[in-house]
């Protein structure tokens, strides 16, 4: 049997199974290639942020200095205010 036996029907049928085939895999292509695009979009932006990420977690590793520093800040008025009163008492 060649290539050649094959009734007309069937290969006309064969053919067009194949072109539908081949409309189908282009629009799977076109859907797959409609959401990696977003996809490689978001990484981009990802990778452009995490400096900045980078950036505000360096600068949170003092938070602890930063507690001290507010609590030194909250004892100066009353500290101050009793130096006042020392000085305003006078030599002894």
């Amino acid at each position: 049997m060649s290539a050649l036996a094959i009734a007309t029907g069937p290969a006309i049928l064969a053919f067009i199974g194949l072109v539908l085939g081949v409309v189908v895999l282009g629009l799977v292509v076109a859907l797959f290639v409609r959401v990696v695009r977003p996809l490689f979009e978001i990484r981009r932006y990802a990778l452009d942020i995490q400096p900045a990420i980078d950036d505000v977690a360096r600068n949170l590793e003092g938070i602890e200095e930063l507690e001290r520093t507010r609590e030194l800040a909250a004892n100066v008025p009353r500290a101050g205010g009793a130096y006042v009163e020392h000085l305003a008492r006078g030599p002894r």
